[in-house]
């Protein structure tokens, strides 16, 4: 009887594992690159914008945490040939208010824009242009900061004659 209880025990703990296990599974960004200039144009300026969609109890840190220690959510852009990249915009942060903390930390989420300004070169190529970009951020809930990520993203330029 009592082996049966402790086999029993070790089952539900183990259950319990499980489950916690899967309740913790590493929140994933997802991103949706998109072109917001009308007309892509040889020498003109072109917008584009990165949308970010996290879970929806997940928050990440803003660019600029008001706390160093904390890792900034940051946007990098492989620029290619004939791009140049201008201002990168995120969002304004909101305050998420944590027990223990003196100040409110900065914070984007669940979703969020990121927009970017490129200026093309005046000799670009009428055609598709591909502008690879990566995120890197570092998820969290309100029990757990999970490990850093990257999300990689790319617009894609028809760039008219």
């Amino acid at each position: 009887m009592i082996i049966k209880a402790r086999v029993v025990g070790l089952l539900v703990m183990a259950a319990v594992g499980v489950v916690s296990a899967q309740q913790r599974v590493k929140p994933k960004a997802e991103l949706t690159a998109s072109v917001t200039t009308a007309a892509v144009h040889a020498g003109a300026p072109v917008q584009v914008a990165l949308k970010v969609k996290l879970p929806a109890s997940v928050h990440v840190q803003s660019d600029k945490p008001r706390d160093p220690a904390l890792i900034p959510t940051v946007l990098t852009i492989d620029a290619p040939a004939g791009v140049t990249v201008g201002k990168i915009r995120y969002p304004a942060p909101r305050d998420l208010v944590q027990d223990g903390q003196k100040q409110p930390l900065a914070v984007f989420g669940p979703e969020f824009t990121i927009d970017v300004d490129l200026t093309l070169a005046k000799g670009a190529a009428a055609g598709d242009l591909v502008v690879p970009a990566h995120l890197k951020y570092q998820a969290c809930d309100e029990a757990v900061c999970y490990p850093p990520a990257k999300a990689d993203a790319q617009w894609t330029l028809a760039v008219k004659p």
